[in-house]
């Protein structure tokens, strides 16, 4: 048994509470594991390509593209409308999942633009790599690491993007210095997460599964947003917000937000 079995083994039937971060990270890894082997699993989130659909993937986009880069997809919305990507730039998608979404920015940077595709997930990472080779993308990176601790260069990256990520990571400000230290001067960030409208009451909160639910590590709105800027990503807002199929309780909502890394003095 490897030493990240040993961590999901160990967190089973504990409270989140008593779970440490190694532990969550690699109880997500696992999930979303079981998400690109086996999509057609039940899990307590939406997964596939009736969830993109529903919040606003295009069925055309879709209908060209294998089976294999929507039957995995479980983001918490949809950041494509927002995501201004332009053509030679070099865009980041941390929990790139089985790789709808760098696909579509693929098509958007161009064959001159640089893409990277960031899981915890190595099967999900592998399945990523499979499909975009598969539709013929070939200016992607793949790396296998957390959020908290991307392996690129620091000012290395125009565009940071996500769908989902933040909700899962134990150390969220962790993750907004990373983003924050490999954004160029004047880079953004603009991604599609889980936020809550006012704090939930611990006991819905107790056991990994709600982690899954995007609930048990989701932040507040406004809290969302000063962490933003005391992480250094400036003039954080947020550009949509609404409810779908990943937003079970009443005070959750998928918001995509967009922040920016100022331009050094």
């Amino acid at each position: 048994m490897t030493d990240s079995h040993k961590m999901v083994a160990a967190s089973s039937g504990r409270s989140l509470q008593e779970l440490s971060p190694d532990e969550i990270k690699a109880a997500v890894a696992e999930r979303y594991g079981l998400v690109a082997a086996t999509p057609g699993q039940k899990f307590n989130f939406p997964v596939g390509r009736s969830f993109a659909e529903s919040v606003g993937y295009d069925p055309s986009i879709l209908d060209r593209l294998p089976p294999g880069i929507w039957e995995s997809f479980t983001g918490a919305g949809n950041p494509q409308r927002y995501v201004d990507a332009q053509p030679g730039e070099t865009v980041l998608d941390l929990g790139c999942g089985a790789g709808l979404d760098l696909y579509i920015y693929a098509k958007k940077v161009g064959p001159k633009g640089r893409l990277f595709g960031l899981d915890l997930s190595e099967p999900m990472l592998e399945k990523a790599r499979r499909n975009l080779a598969a539709v013929g993308i070939s200016n992607v990176e793949w790396l296998h690491a957390s959020a908290d601790a991307i392996p690129l260069p620091d000012n290395s990256v125009d565009l940071v993007t996500a769908n989902g990520i933040y909700n899962l990571s134990p150390d969220k400000d962790a993750v907004m210095q990373e983003v924050s230290r490999v954004l160029k001067p004047g880079g953004r960030t603009i991604f599609a997460e889980i936020v809550l409208k006012s704090e939930l009451p611990c006991e819905i909160r107790r056991e990994i599964d709600d982690w899954f639910r995007c609930i048990g590590g989701a932040l507040v709105q406004q809290d969302f947003l000063v962490r933003l800027e005391r992480n250094g990503l400036s003039h954080p807002q947020i550009l949509w917000m609404g409810r779908n199929a990943r937003t079970g309780h009443e005070l959750s909502l998928s918001a995509v937000i967009r922040a920016e890394k100022q331009t050094q003095p």
